[in-house]
């Protein structure tokens, strides 16, 4: 079963901006990928999130969010695989906000594969806001389960350090098969 967790961190401020954006590309990442970002600039991805959103008046709401994606081994045996996923899964999100993705390789009960996705909420093309709701989460983590065809099992980790599961199982639908 593939597990989709979301790390929330409203409140973190410019300091957790620049971390929170650093940490996909930190330098233990197998492969990455950017989406609307220079990614020349490695050291100023918060910067480039930070920008967006006050451009738009948002620099005082949610900073960023952070996708971690777990892959079982026999979804994604490479990490090519882990990224070619990631971005099928995420394409409807980066499409209009900026992301990085980094892939990284970690063996943990059957997953060698997971990737950091960090998302800027805001939308680069009309300002508008994502948020971390059941609108927003269930289609990604349907999107998990289509894309793999696997069941998915979403995870939400908030700034106080619960963690609330959702008890929901995404199932992949066979009409809708992404690959």
């Amino acid at each position: 079963m593939e597990i989709l967790e979301l790390l929330i961190h409203t409140n973190g401020g410019k300091d957790y901006l620049v971390n929170g954006t650093n940490y996909p590309v930190k330098g233990d990442e197998v492969l990455t990928a950017y989406y609307g970002i220079n990614s020349y600039c490695k050291d100023k991805i918060g910067e480039q999130f930070y920008q967006t959103a006050k451009f738009s008046n948002n620099q005082d709401k949610t900073p960023l969010f952070h996708y971690v994606t777990s892959f079982t081994s026999e979804t994604a045996p490479t990490a090519e695989k882990a990224l070619e996923l990631t971005d099928k899964i995420f394409a409807p999100i980066t499409e209009n906000h900026l992301a990085v993705v980094g892939i990284h390789h970690k063996e943990h009960g059957d997953s060698s594969y997971h990737s950091h996705t960090v998302v800027c909420p805001t939308n680069v093309y009309d300002g508008s806001m994502m948020y971390a709701d059941n609108s927003t989460l269930f289609p990604i983590a349907q999107r998990v389960a289509d894309v793999t065809q696997q069941k998915c099992r979403l995870v939400v980790k908030p700034e106080d350090k619960t963690k609330k599961e959702f008890h929901k199982v995404f199932v992949p639908h066979t009409d809708n098969q992404e690959e």
